[in-house]
């Protein structure tokens, strides 16, 4: 299989700026990342101050709600950040760390896992709306994380945007006519076509999450709560576990012969907690209709 098959060649510079006195180094990974958080944020707190309903309850001014979900917002990096990072030296890297523990905090140098990012955020979720329980009842966990779940994909279609920039979740070969040849891969082969998988997530990341906007935007108040938490996960959970067979990263884990990555075990549990969510919801409304 050679280069000259691939549609694109991709050999762009990861660094936007450095300063190399102080070894500073600005990324476009980290440019990605900033812009798709800010813009999923800026979006959820639209949504939460327009169409949720929020700004006809009496119990609290409008620019209480604003500052509260700025507060959220913001602190909520002190837990999704350290989620991926530890979910990344647990399973992706534990017997690396072992022997460079100094390398943990070294967030810089890469590696995040997605998965303890989502873990990381539901935590400060349920410790979010039990602050503000008293304060403002109507930001429950099941109502912050359906604002999240409506907006998701804008941060991850950055995040992948960012992958794919930096050269790193590399896709396995193909001799598709999108493949795409990387000059300098974090991971895979250099100099073959391969799938640009960090592409084909972020995309389906951000249609999901823009049919869950509209239905947030048109009809959260009937749906109820929960309803897009549930849904949000089992469609990042069904996007990963079918995207890992076109990586070419993280591979095998316990044995030679297990057939699943890490990526999709993980995504196993994620899976099943948006079944729940679902089944639970749904048993709560049909309650809820017979008693109308």
């Amino acid at each position: 299989m050679r280069a000259e098959m691939a549609v694109i060649y991709w050999d762009r510079s990861k660094i936007v700026w450095s300063f190399e006195p102080w070894s500073l180094r600005l990324t476009w990974y980290g440019v990605f990342f900033t812009v798709g958080i800010f813009l999923a944020c800026l979006s959820a707190r639209y949504l939460a101050l327009s169409y949720y309903g929020l700004k006809d309850h009496l119990s609290f001014s409008k620019s209480q709600l604003r500052v509260a979900l700025e507060n959220f917002f913001i602190y909520s990096i002190l837990f999704i950040v350290p989620g991926a990072r530890l979910a990344y030296v647990i399973f992706y890297g534990w017997s690396f760390y072992l022997q460079h523990p100094e390398e943990i905090i070294q967030i810089w140098h890469g590696g995040l896992s997605s998965h303890g990012g989502v873990l990381g955020f539901l935590l400060w979720a349920a410790i979010f709306s039990w602050i503000y329980k008293k304060k403002i009842s109507k930001l429950t966990f099941l109502f912050l994380t359906d604002l999240c779940g409506s907006v998701f994909g804008i941060a991850a279609f950055f995040i992948r945007l960012g992958n794919f920039w930096n050269q790193e979740i590399v896709g396995t070969p193909t001799s598709l006519p999108w493949g795409v040849v990387f000059s300098d891969p974090m991971q895979g082969v250099q100099g073959v076509p391969v799938h640009p998988v960090q592409l084909y997530e972020g995309i389906s990341y951000l249609v999901v999450s823009g049919i869950l906007y509209f239905l947030s935007y048109k009809r959260y108040l009937h749906l109820g709560k929960g309803y897009v938490t549930s849904i949000a996960c089992i469609s990042v959970a069904f996007i990963r576990f079918f995207a890992e067979y076109v990586k070419s990263h993280q591979g095998k884990v316990l044995a030679e012969d297990c057939l699943l990555t890490i990526g999709q075990i993980l995504s196993i549990p994620l899976f099943l907690f948006g079944v729940a969510l679902l089944i639970i919801c749904s048993l709560k409304a049909r309650r809820h209709r017979s008693h109308i």
